[in-house]
């Protein structure tokens, strides 16, 4: 008898635990920004670049360039590429320095330099091949590597180029694996004031004429996913979009079990070390009587089990110790 008490008497006790534990919980806000003590990374969005324009061609090493010197007669110096130092070597006359010449400026350096053995020698020059001009495009793209700039070539046609950016189908819902907002052009040693997210919306002063010698960055996304746990039928992590509601985590993940408790939902935000902790109740959300959760990226899901679930492996593990304590309170009468 006095075994049964116990054993009733702490079953309560677990049972009041753990359905007081969700209520201890602040309920999971509607939205994040719902919550003034949860404070998000918010990045500054760039300004983008309103007046840009495509650049005039300039010479650059690597550029390979046809040289002509007339004269009494046409003397043809053939091919001549821009060195590292950005100067082409001309016979009997020696280096001529041309990089960052557009090229009206870069015939008139050569004929300056030509006169100083025949006055009246003209100078005829051209580009056989821009193979200095080209563009780097690295990160989470289908084939990141360098592009050739021949002409006019905006952002959004090199991410094109390089077969766009990386993506992942998981149970018909295509995810990008690229942090599109993060993405930047990096032009001599400076990340330009743009956002790759918003070129490809289509967005002016984004979608930038590239410059030969840039680098496009296509991070890899991070904290970009939301991880569905504990008792769903699929437990994974899923791909995050702004606006991304509970229940569509939940149903990602195959949906919850027969031993989940959807009245006490864990939705987990901000840094591991130290989360928000929130209560969702997805009975009441299906009564009508609560608003579906808009989730943060990043957030951790986690729908705990019933406790009719657990109770008896709790107290299959507390059959020794009840039994010790009934059999301690019958020798002490």
């Amino acid at each position: 008898m006095l075994r049964r008490m116990l054993r009733r008497g702490i079953a309560w006790l677990l049972l009041a635990s753990l359905t007081s534990c969700a209520a201890r919980l602040p309920v999971a806000p509607a939205q994040p920004a719902d919550d003034p003590t949860f404070v998000a990374e918010v990045a500054e969005a760039p300004p983008g670049l309103p007046d840009d324009a495509p650049a005039a061609f300039t010479l650059r090493a690597g550029d390979v360039v046809a040289v002509k010197i007339v004269s009494l007669e046409v003397t043809d110096l053939g091919a001549l590429a821009v060195d590292g130092q950005g100067r082409i070597f001309v016979p009997m006359v020696g280096a001529v320095e041309l990089g960052g010449c557009e090229l009206p400026e870069a015939s008139r350096r050569l004929e300056t330099a030509v006169r100083t053995l025949d006055r009246t020698a003209r100078v005829a020059l051209w580009v056989l091949d821009p193979a200095g001009h080209t563009v780097t495009v690295i990160g989470a793209v289908e084939r990141p590597g360098v592009l050739p700039l021949h002409g006019a070539l905006r952002l959004v046609e090199a991410i094109a180029a390089t077969g766009g950016t990386r993506s992942a189908a998981s149970d018909g819902e295509i995810a990008s694996l690229a942090d599109l907002d993060a993405g930047r052009v990096v032009r001599d040693g400076t990340a330009l004031p743009i956002s790759l997210g918003r070129a490809l919306r289509g967005e002016p002063g984004h979608d930038v004429w590239l410059r030969a010698g840039d680098v496009v960055v296509v991070p890899a996304a991070s904290g970009e996913r939301i991880r569905v746990l504990g008792q769903v039928r699929s437990p994974r992590v899923v791909p995050f979009h702004p606006g991304m509601r509970l229940t569509e985590a939940i149903a990602l993940a195959g949906g919850t079990t027969e031993d989940a408790d959807e009245a006490d939902v864990r939705v987990l935000r901000g840094p591991l070390s130290a989360p928000h902790v929130y209560c969702a109740d997805l009975k009441a959300l299906f009564r009508g009587g609560a608003k579906d959760v808009e989730l943060a990226k990043g957030d951790v899901v986690f729908v705990t089990e019933h406790w009719l679930a657990s109770m008896g492996h709790v107290l299959q593990r507390l059959t020794p110790l009840l039994a010790a304590t009934a059999v301690g309170l019958a020798l002490k009468k």
